[in-house]
């Protein structure tokens, strides 16, 4: 089994006055794992639909292995679907829920057989081939599912938050085992999830979407280090980027260079916030929440506030002045009105920082 690249080119979906899809274009490439990603209502779910067939774009084209299958039936795509709901028949044993498709589609009982036994070794289910859907935990149920898609033999597997259904505890486990099913199978995997933790963990592509639109393309590791746009910084990331007006740095950027970035709106993750005296960011500490082995430290900073990870044993109490330092390298930037990453003023900027920390540090 191998996988097939599924691209999108320039979709639109809209029902009467409702636009769910605004010109989405995408790669899914071949034999990897792509997560849709986002909150509810922003599209993603559409999408997926649109891939399966299940719904018609109002425009745009649907290609699967360079092939354009825009207007051809689920059926006749090659697509396994798992959903939210396992939508297994509870008067069916294992076995038979997984082997259905194949029934219906007339394949000898011996290859079903065979398919069965493979698939069955293959998940962990071997020894419940016989249990009806009730005798089964939440977990076990999601892999007859899993069960079923796999027998069907098709290189792109569409997944729709299906794992939104289990306990924390499950959701990791069942991360790992999709992951590792879809690197053993080597098919095309599109995941649909409102969980970054989910994305991030699993994907080799994230594609981020808001409001019907695709933010951001790239891997997990990029898309954190490097987001493009405003709503990418916040979305990824727990705690998010924290982002703050130049105003804050007023006392370390000229005046002129002040004036300029006056559209801009800074951002910095909150592990590269660190407490230091010669920091150039003067404030007081708020809210402390503690993490074991990591506490979140609330800076107020005139009517801004910040967030710095510390070490847990890291011990401050509310209204405590404190300075926070950074490696200006660690610093992002974003145009206020657009949301969107803008790095032209990057180098003015870091030079003036790298000044002024300088200066401080000369001067302790």
């Amino acid at each position: 089994m191998s996988g097939a690249e599924v691209t999108l080119k320039n979709i639109f979906k809209s029902w009467n006055e409702i636009s769910a899809l605004n010109d989405i274009s995408l790669d899914v490439p071949a034999g990897k794992f792509t997560a849709l990603l986002g909150p509810s209502g922003c599209g993603k779910s559409t999408a997926l639909r649109i891939v399966s067939g299940l719904e018609e774009p109002t425009s745009g084209q649907v290609f699967i292995g360079g092939n354009d299958v825009t207007h051809i039936p689920p059926a006749a795509r090659d697509i396994a679907m798992v959903f939210q709901s396992y939508a297994l028949f509870p008067h069916l044993t294992v076995a038979e829920n997984i082997v259905f498709g194949l029934r219906v589609r007339g394949l000898v009982r011996k290859e079903r057989d065979e398919k069965l036994k493979a698939t069955a070794q293959l998940l962990g289910l071997s020894e419940l081939l016989d249990r009806k859907p009730s005798q089964l935990s939440g977990g076990q149920q999601q892999r007859v599912a899993l069960g079923r898609a796999i027998v069907a033999d098709k290189s792109i597997f569409l997944m729709d938050e299906p794992l939104s259904n289990l306990d924390a505890k499950l959701r990791a486990e069942m991360r790992e085992e999709i992951r590792a099913l879809q690197d053993r199978l080597g098919v095309t995997m599109l995941y649909v999830t409102h969980d970054q933790v989910e994305a991030v963990t699993m994907a080799d592509q994230v594609v981020l979407m808001n409001h019907g639109r695709v933010e951001q393309v790239a891997s997990p590791r990029v898309m954190y280090e490097m987001p493009a746009t405003l709503f990418a910084a916040k979305f990824i990331g727990t705690p998010p980027m924290v982002t703050f007006s130049p105003q804050l740095l007023s006392h370390s950027l000229t005046p002129s260079l002040l004036k300029k970035s006056q559209n801009l709106t800074f951002g910095i993750r909150p592990e590269s916030l660190t407490l230091n005296d010669s920091g150039l960011i003067n404030g007081t500490v708020g809210n402390v929440e503690y993490l074991g082995a990591d506490a979140l430290i609330e800076c107020k900073v005139g009517d801004e506030f910040l967030l710095c990870r510390a070490p847990g044993r890291t011990q401050l109490t509310e209204g405590t002045p404190i300075n926070l330092a950074f490696n200006v390298k660690d610093l992002h930037v974003f145009n206020t009105a657009s949301g969107q990453r803008t790095d032209n003023m990057l180098p003015e900027i870091e030079m003036a920082l790298s000044s002024q920390n300088a200066s401080s540090e000369l001067a302790s």
